[in-house]
C-alpha cells in the first residue's frame, strides 16, 4: 500500500501532469512562441521579449489596442494565474487578462481581471474583475511593481485574487474557456509600461485534494485487512 501512495501522492499535489492538462508561458524566449495569435488586425504595438518577460511599450494603429491569446485545454474547473506588472508614468494604459471562448473577443467571456490607467476622462488606477453571469467589482489598483492576477473556479464557484488577498467571489458561467487572453491598451503611439512574467492555467486544485482525501480512506481499510 505504501508504495501506491508514493506513486499517487505526488501526482495528486501537482497541479497538473498530462500533456493537455495544462498551460504555461514564462517568455523565456526571444519572441512570442507560436502558441500566441496576434488578435486586433486594426490595432497595433511595440513590445519586446527579454529576460524572461513580455514588455509592451506602446500601442499603434487604427485602434491602439492590441491582444494576443493561446488555445487551452478545456477544463471544467480551473486555477489561472498571471503575473503581470506596471508603472504609474503614462496616464492612460490598460491590461487584462481574461478566459474566454472567442480570439477576436467577439462571443462570450468566462471571467477577466483589468488594470486600467486613466480613461477618456482621466481618473485614478483601477482593479477590475468579472466573472459572465456573475458579479463585478472595481476598486483603486497598486501601484507600480509586479502583482499577480488569479481566477479559479470550482463548479459555478468564482474567485478572483490580487497577490493571494480574495478581491471577489461568487457565482458564474459553467463554460469551458477555450482561450486565455492578454489585452493591452493605451492613446495611440503614447509610451506605455506594461509587463507580463508569466501565465498558466491549470485544472483548479481541489481536484488533487479530493484525490489525497480518496486514498485517506484507502489506508484505513488496507491497514485493517492486514491485520
Amino acid at each position: 500500500m505504501m508504495r501506491l501512495l508514493t506513486f499517487f501522492l505526488p501526482l495528486a499535489l501537482l497541479p497538473a501532469t498530462g500533456a493537455g492538462q495544462r498551460f504555461f508561458d514564462d517568455f523565456d524566449g526571444e519572441d512570442l512562441g507560436s502558441h500566441w495569435s496576434i488578435g486586433n488586425p486594426k490595432g497595433g504595438w511595440v513590445y519586446s521579449v527579454h529576460d524572461s518577460l513580455l514588455e509592451v511599450h506602446a500601442l499603434t494603429g487604427f485602434s491602439p489596442r492590441q491582444w494576443i491569446n493561446a488555445r487551452i485545454d478545456e477544463l471544467a474547473d480551473f486555477d489561472m494565474r498571471a503575473r503581470v506588472g506596471w508603472t504609474d508614468t503614462p496616464q492612460r494604459q490598460d491590461l487584462m487578462v481574461m478566459l474566454g471562448n472567442d480570439p477576436f473577443l467577439r462571443g462570450p467571456f468566462v471571467g477577466y481581471m483589468l488594470y486600467r490607467r486613466g480613461s477618456a476622462g482621466g481618473g485614478d488606477s483601477l482593479l477590475q474583475a468579472e466573472f459572465s453571469g456573475g458579479p463585478l467589482r472595481q476598486a483603486a489598483a497598486p501601484h507600480d511593481g509586479f502583482h499577480e492576477f488569479r481566477i479559479t473556479r470550482n463548479g459555478s464557484a468564482f474567485t478572483a485574487y490580487l497577490d493571494d488577498e480574495i478581491f471577489l467571489t461568487g457565482g458564474g458561467t459553467t463554460a469551458p474557456p477555450t482561450y486565455v487572453t492578454l489585452f493591452f491598451g493605451g492613446a495611440r503611439d503614447a509610451t506605455v509600461d506594461l509587463f507580463v512574467d508569466s501565465v498558466s492555467v491549470v485544472p483548479e486544485p481541489l481536484s488533487a485534494l479530493a484525490l489525497i482525501a480518496m486514498l485517506g480512506g484507502i489506508v484505513p481499510r488496507c491497514v485493517r485487512r492486514a491485520r
